[in-house]
């Protein structure tokens, strides 16, 4: 009985300041560029990672941030859950740029501020046309000293779920030249993949080392990066 209500107020919390605060940031979008935008967002997403702690009882570490190259890179990441999706700027310290489905820009409020973000949008037409225009949109977010945030598995998955990484990600860090730096977390097993928060836990980040997509061909990164990954996985 519990635990439904913890997850039910965590609900309410995650929606009702989801939405007030969203109308807050879109108030003041006039007047903030696009480094007060993302302040703005990532506000939210810090105070969101607070909440977590003592309503569902979730706390989070991340282990391996001197891993991070100066230079801007492409994270390639797990989706496991909403978690990351939330919780990624709050714990990342350089500007991140997801790249997310464009359906995403249609929901009210959310979708809205999203929008404000100038984050990379996938538009999952042609996939040559597709790829082309995420690699134009992420080169021009590396450019400004954004990290890119890509989910190379394309999907939400299970923890236990197999890796099964698709090209797309590694064909974006070779295109684009940038550091791959793959990471890993367990946010899964606490937030599943369909469904919300049920149990109280701790999430562990791991980022691993960056993978030069310059000295790489496509398939060396690639095996480089299945490897630490699946390798990774296995501690969490």
């Amino acid at each position: 009985m519990r635990s439904t209500l913890v997850k039910w107020l965590f609900i309410v919390y995650l929606l009702g300041s989801g939405t007030l605060y969203s109308i807050v940031i879109l108030l003041l979008y006039p007047f903030a560029g696009r480094q007060g935008h993302y302040w703005l967002a990532k506000q939210w997403c810090r105070a969101l990672v607070a909440v977590m702690r003592w309503l569902p009882g979730i706390t989070v570490s991340v282990e391996g941030l001197e891993h991070l190259p100066a230079e801007p890179s492409i994270i390639l990441c797990r989706h496991e859950s909403t978690w990351e999706t939330l919780a990624f700027m709050a714990v990342f310290p350089r500007r991140i740029s997801f790249v997310f489905k464009e359906e995403l820009l249609r929901i009210p409020f959310f979708g809205w501020v999203l929008r404000g973000l100038d984050m990379v949008s996938l538009n999952r037409g042609s996939p040559r046309q597709a790829h082309q225009a995420v690699t134009q949109e992420s080169a021009a977010r590396l450019a400004k000293g954004d990290d890119v945030v890509i989910f190379p598995e394309g999907t939400r998955v299970a923890h236990d779920a197999p890796l099964r990484l698709t090209s797309g990600g590694i064909r974006l860090a070779c295109a684009t030249g940038a550091p791959a730096v793959p990471v890993v977390h367990n946010a899964g097993k606490v937030w599943p993949a369909k469904g919300w928060p049920d149990r109280r836990g701790h999430i562990r980040v791991v980022i691993g080392p960056a993978f030069s997509s310059q000295q790489m061909s496509q398939t060396e990164l690639s095996h480089a990066v299945h490897d630490w990954m699946k390798d990774a996985l296995n501690t969490l």
